[in-house]
């Protein structure tokens, strides 16, 4: 208990410091948040093997204190970053033991950045640096060094394009998306171009990427190409932004060559129509093709869209084939409604993600949000059994 007390007023003092005398100079910019998550789930055991089923726990109860920290500087040219999250989990995912706090720890960038504070059955005290880079900038060019968010992707949900920094989009507690090691060249050779050179090194030079992209303006369509080395593959895409009559239209593929024996080639291609109506109502629909993905369908893969995990660009969903439905809106400018619902007819899989937002007070915001899986059931070959349903609340202050 006194650890626990000890990292909350480390927490509270660190958010309170926005509002130290030597923040106050315009070249620098502090902000952040602290969060509290609670979350509930139920598993369906009967979708397991019976010689598994009693190492499962059937429901789970978490709790998850999460405080972010964002740190800017500004001279002249120059300009440099520095993100923190600190998070304190407690609840069924520390007493997993290594098979949570391992996944927690891993930093898959050339630096590690992540540190395990305190480990026990019943808390988990983790930090991890996602953003930490210094960047140059003089007149239509920048160069930035360091963990950074690279993000080529153009559709709603499912971005082909982003090679870089893949995310996942249930792990909604994650607004600014990962960030990955590299160095970046950025270029505007005229007001209607763009030009873009990125190089992401890793241990093994093997598993390193290599990219570069080019953007235009063109028929009133915003263009793109790409083409990258990415760990031991070629790969090259594109993707376009525009509208057909009222709709936004958008769309991103990319192919990928294997260089190594033991890949494969594969497409993926994801193509969204949006329009926002009159009375304020934001729907959406879109496709995902996903070649690498299993064809009889990836139910046993439910378990990598946990929080914190991402998957390959090269395999950026369990599914080959998926439809997506997203609408959105607001009440009113305090409350909000938005609800996502995935198909695949891949073993005839659905996933329903509704959540509804409410300002409470200035800086104070209140989150509730449900995501339930839906699937044919292959073990006891049922159909349209629910795998797992899950309810979270989050209350966050921003400062």
């Amino acid at each position: 208990m006194k650890t626990l007390c000890t990292t909350l007023i480390f927490m509270l003092s660190l958010s309170f410091t926005s509002n130290a005398q030597w923040f106050d100079s315009d070249q620098w910019e502090l902000n952040g948040y602290l969060k509290y998550l609670g979350s509930y789930s139920e598993l369906n055991k009967g979708f397991f093997p019976p010689e598994s089923q009693a190492s499962l726990q059937s429901s789970t109860f978490d709790q998850q204190i999460h405080n972010r920290i964002n740190l800017k500087y500004y001279r002249g040219h120059w300009s440099a970053a520095l993100s923190m999250r600190n998070r304190l989990f407690q609840g069924n995912s520390p007493q997993q033991g290594s098979a949570f706090s391992d996944v927690l720890d891993q930093d898959p960038g050339l630096m590690d950045l992540s540190f395990l504070y305190w480990e026990s059955d019943e808390i988990i005290l983790h930090t991890i640096f996602d953003r930490a880079w210094v960047q140059y900038e003089k007149g239509q060019a920048s160069i930035r060094l360091g963990r950074q968010r690279i993000n080529w992707g153009i559709t709603g949900i499912f971005n082909p394009n982003d090679i870089l920094n893949q995310y996942n989009f249930f792990d909604f507690d994650y607004e600014e998306r990962p960030g990955a090691d590299a160095l970046r060249i950025l270029m505007y050779p005229d007001y209607s171009s763009q030009l873009e050179l990125v190089l992401s090194p890793a241990e093994q030079i093997a598993q390193s990427t290599a990219a570069i992209r080019y953007r235009n303006n063109s028929l009133i369509y915003d263009l793109q190409g790409i083409l990258a080395y990415y760990q031991e593959n070629i790969t090259a895409g594109g993707g376009w932004a525009g509208s057909i009559w009222q709709l936004g239209f958008k769309g991103e593929f990319n192919y990928y060559w294997p260089l190594a024996d033991q890949q494969n080639e594969a497409f993926v291609f994801s193509t969204d129509i949006d329009y926002v109506f009159a009375n304020g109502i934001y729907i959406s629909a879109g496709y995902l093709f996903n070649n690498s993905a299993p064809s009889a369908g990836g139910i046993g893969d439910f378990g990598n869209l946990g929080a914190g995990q991402v998957l390959s660009p090269k395999n950026p969903f369990i599914f080959q084939q998926t439809a997506v439905f997203n609408a959105n809106y607001a009440f009113n400018p305090l409350f909000s409604a938005t609800a996502a619902i995935m198909y695949s007819p891949d073993a005839n899989s659905t996933i329903i993600f509704p959540s509804l937002s409410y300002s409470l007070g200035t800086n104070l915001d209140l989150l509730l949000a449900g995501q339930f899986f839906v699937s044919d059931n292959p073990i006891e070959e049922d159909r349209w059994q629910s795998l797992v349903s899950a309810g979270f609340v989050r209350l966050k202050w921003s400062f």
